[in-house]
């Protein structure tokens, strides 16, 4: 149980952040509207895999999963909705809309201002009642603040440093996380070409995990994709292997390898003059 001064502490910490929250995800749309270009994009990529991988690994489905990515804005500001199905069943996964607003996007050093609101993350829950199944689906609601700051050395180099910090909007049982942390180290290495026809993409990151109060895991991943230019699908692979797991648990080597559905398409808005 908490005493009055702790419960007191949490309140003062849980307005700042709610607070937080609402200059990240309510002024940002402002930033949206004030722009005066007329063309939006409208972006997305399918990938059907056969095991469900999550950065934090308490999250990770181990199950063919369908993972939709999409990204609909204009200049600098998006909205990217990220959709995670198991396709055993269509059981859903999780659902998460991430704004993005690109505070600075000109010169060497970059500053982008993001996160997810809501983010919603289904998770398998043991119940004892005769009148239920075994397990079933409960939905974990959070938000998450998500600077990030990269550095351009080249056109073919870039290192970004993204910072996510995650807040349960509602706690609806003692397993559920209170908050995390997740730091994510990446290189943007420019795309290789074989033959001017075959594209290779790589992207590997080194990235830590932190829930709650307990030891922070560190841990290396990487995403490889192979495919032909102008042509929408392709094949790609994730690799995702612990340097040390801290307090968490999981596989000493997690894998996948899938099948994607990629798109990109301009939108004008009409003049009607």
């Amino acid at each position: 149980m908490l005493n009055k001064k702790q419960l007191k502490l949490f309140s003062q910490d849980w307005k700042i952040k709610k607070a937080y929250i609402c200059l990240c995800f309510f002024i940002i749309p402002v930033f949206c509207l004030s722009q005066i270009n007329d063309k939006y994009f409208f972006k997305g990529n399918i990938n059907v895999n056969n095991n469900g991988i999550d950065w934090v690994p308490l999250f990770s489905r181990d199950k063919p999963s369908l993972i939709a990515n999409f990204s609909l804005g204009k200049n600098r500001f998006s909205i990217n909705p990220l959709i995670r199905y198991e396709l055993e069943g269509l059981q859903p996964w999780g659902v998460d809309i991430w704004w993005n607003y690109k505070v600075k996007q000109s010169g060497k050093l970059n500053f982008d201002l993001g996160g997810v609101l809501p983010g919603v993350i289904n998770q398998n829950i043991s119940v004892i009642d005769k009148n239920l199944p075994k397990t079933i689906l409960q939905p974990w609601v959070s938000a998450i603040v998500n600077p990030t700051v990269s550095f351009t050395f080249s056109n073919a180099f870039k290192l970004s440093l993204s910072y996510y910090e995650i807040i349960p909007l509602k706690i609806v049982n003692k397993t559920q996380l209170e908050h995390g942390r997740v730091i994510i180290l990446s290189p943007s290495i420019k795309q290789f070409l074989i033959m001017n026809k075959i594209f290779l993409n790589w992207i590997p990151i080194i990235y830590t995990v932190q829930i709650e109060d307990t030891k922070t895991g560190i841990f290396s991943a990487q995403t490889i994709n192979i495919g032909v230019k102008n042509f929408p699908f392709s094949i790609s692979t994730v690799m995702n292997k612990p340097i040390y797991f801290g307090d968490l648990s999981g596989k000493k080597f997690d894998w996948n390898i899938g099948i994607n559905y990629t798109f990109a398409l301009e939108l004008v808005k009409p003049d009607n003059n």
